[in-house]
């Protein structure tokens, strides 16, 4: 299904296919072929002597006149052409240059960007590590001595033991609330078992969550090795298409796509770029669908692009009313290995 979306690095590649330069010589070319045309048919017909004896007779009106006019008038031409030629050389530079300019401002927002996410996403694990390694423990001491208050005031005060039992419940219910946040700040699983375990758990969670919608999770290729900041993307790329069928899609048919493999090299391109892969993520629906063309509210597929193209990748959406909703997206594997945050 990726393969049917246009990428813009093939695009551009064949904008620059062919120089700006050789189209002028080209063009320069035929010029001087028909010039060089035209003084052969002028000394093979005698198109000047032809031209005298036909306007001979109308030498009251200056005909005869007419050729040097006409030579003034082209010379005037092609200096009027020079000139606007300038005018748009000197405009397309200056488009360039802004163009060059905005593009390195898009450059450095991302990468801004992509820091703040990997900032985000190191804080968000210190502090699940932290309430995990600080308040787990002191949460499950307190419901173990209220279980030993329990029994031993099972005989000897009833007000003592349903204390006890109310102080378990409610280290219980602490528990359970610290780790939901515990799994909304570092999902299960990512740093010990890896990405595809953990996006299997995420699945699992979802179809506790949605029992009238079916899922199906294919995870193709090795994902070792990867850095924090492309796993991380990749799981919550996962999580906001899934999190954006139980809104919009809660009954619908949902299909998760995952495969690392070699990057298509387009022509053009150096060898070097065959030798990195590529990871390529699909999710797919058929549920109602929406049109792309309508502005939406929501920032989640912003907030998704911007996570894809901020590591060098391309995000794509392909949406109709009725017709399900795809997103695309293909990340370099070797994204963020550069840029580690500490």
């Amino acid at each position: 299904m990726a393969s049917d979306f246009p990428t813009p690095s093939s695009s551009r590649a064949n904008a620059r296919a062919e120089p700006p330069h050789s189209t002028v010589w080209r063009d320069l070319a035929w010029v001087l072929a028909f010039a060089v045309l035209a003084a052969v048919l002028g000394s093979t017909f005698d198109f000047s002597e032809r031209a005298y004896r036909w306007t001979r007779g109308l030498e009251r009106f200056q005909v005869d006149e007419l050729p040097g006019t006409l030579c003034v008038l082209s010379v005037g031409l092609a200096w009027f052409a020079w000139r606007r030629y300038r005018e748009a050389r000197r405009e397309l530079c200056y488009r360039r240059a802004l163009e060059e300019q905005a593009e390195r401002l898009l450059a450095d927002n991302r990468r801004l960007a992509n820091q703040a996410l990997q900032v985000q996403e190191h804080e968000r694990r210190h502090l699940a590590r932290e309430l995990h390694d600080e308040l787990g423990q002191y949460l499950n001491a307190i419901s173990l001595d209220a279980a030993r208050i329990r029994d031993l005031a099972e005989t000897r005060e009833p007000e003592i033991q349903r204390i006890a039992v109310a102080l378990m419940q409610s280290a219980s219910h602490v528990y359970r609330q610290i780790g939901g946040m515990i799994r909304r700040l570092r999902p299960i699983g990512l740093d010990e078992f890896g990405l595809p375990s953990a996006l299997e758990h995420c699945v699992d969670g979802w179809r506790e969550r949605l029992p009238q919608a079916s899922f199906q999770l294919t995870i193709e290729g090795d994902f070792t090795g990867l850095s924090d900041a492309l796993t991380i993307t990749l799981y919550r790329l996962v999580q906001e298409g899934l999190t954006n069928v139980s809104k919009f899609a809660p009954a619908a048919r949902v299909e998760v796509f995952m495969v690392r493999a070699p990057r298509e090299v387009q022509e053009g391109q150096p060898p070097l770029a065959a030798q990195i892969d590529e990871i390529v993520v699909t999710l797919a629906d058929d549920g109602p669908g929406v049109d792309l063309e309508k502005p939406r509210r929501g920032l989640g597929l912003i907030g998704m692009r911007e996570r894809v193209e901020a590591l060098g990748g391309e995000f794509h959406v392909a949406s109709k009313p009725e017709g399900g909703f795809l997103i695309c997206a293909r990340v370099p594997s070797q994204a963020g290995l550069a840029e580690p945050v500490n």
